[in-house]
């Protein structure tokens, strides 16, 4: 029987932002950025490729760095409500960007996850989401 993931990929780039945690006893529930590092790997079979001989297009990590680059990355919450609309009166509507959760790096790496998922739900995806030079948060699907 022939392994049916042979093709590993593997790609990262950064993204700069600000995010607060709501909810969160200590400083990380004051606004502040970070310099987010992220990894991705991508597993998949010979039977993936497409018809140029790409199992999957790195410039998929181009469009995700230009979702999260340059924004504030905020709960959606009645907290953060004021915050959110001050953002994006004063900086601009594209200036922010909403998720469900708190901004973690747990929830980052989750959400990139699912939005590589969207694309290509047949390949495997790691992503590791860097809040530090030292600390990240990895999910697998």
């Amino acid at each position: 029987m022939v392994n049916k993931k042979v093709i590993k990929l593997r790609t990262e780039f950064n993204f700069d932002s600000a995010h607060r945690l709501v909810g969160y006893d200590g400083l990380c529930s004051n606004l502040h950025g970070h310099i987010w590092n992220v990894e991705v790997e991508v597993g998949g079979s010979i039977f993936d490729l497409d018809d140029v001989g790409i199992l999957w297009d790195f410039t998929s990590g181009k469009k995700i760095k230009k979702i999260f680059d340059h924004k504030t990355i905020l709960k959606n919450c009645p907290e953060n409500k004021k915050l959110i609309e001050t953002l994006k009166e004063i900086c601009g509507p594209d200036s922010v960007f909403v998720m469900h959760d708190n901004p973690t790096a747990e929830h980052l790496a989750l959400l990139i996850v699912q939005m590589l998922k969207i694309e290509r739900k047949e390949l495997d995806f790691k992503v590791k989401v860097y809040e530090s030079p030292k600390s990240y948060a990895e999910v697998k699907l």
